[in-house]
């Protein structure tokens, strides 16, 4: 099984304030067999996650750069499209779901890889769903 993952859902099995039980239990399941796929952004997005829960010191330095340690051992497939066709499907699925940037690319990676999304975002839930692709939670 391919799943897209999101900031938000990796966010929830390290951070304080937003663990997660049932992530948690997906990601055991996730280091047995399934692939997981993410735009190229999610790293800027979780290197400003980490940032933030840093000056906000609810993570050390050492705590952050642990964390990207482990995240790194899943072996991530990191999606790299930049094209103008990319650019324009982005735009579409903004528009037609009221989704940013970041949402509109894990949308389109999901799509685009006949994925299960894994958010926590209620607003990337619903896009989901009317999209048709089914969401890990």
């Amino acid at each position: 099984m391919i799943s897209v993952l999101d900031c938000s859902f990796c966010a929830a099995l390290f951070l304080p304030h937003e663990k997660s039980a049932q992530v948690k239990d997906l990601f055991i399941k996730f280091a047995n067999d399934d692939e997981l796929a993410v735009p190229v952004q999610f790293w800027d997005e979780m290197t400003g996650l980490l940032l933030t829960a840093m000056a906000r010191n609810r993570l050390k330095h050492a705590d952050a750069l642990e964390i990207n340690r482990l995240l790194s051992m899943y072996h991530f497939t990191t999606e790299v499209s930049f094209a103008g066709e990319y650019t324009g499907h982005l735009l579409d699925l903004a528009g037609l779901y009221g989704l940013n940037t970041m949402e509109a690319a894990y949308l389109e990676l999901a799509i685009r890889k006949q994925a299960k999304l894994g958010t926590l975002s209620g607003k990337l839930k619903a896009a989901c769903i009317k999209a048709g692709i089914e969401t890990l939670l």
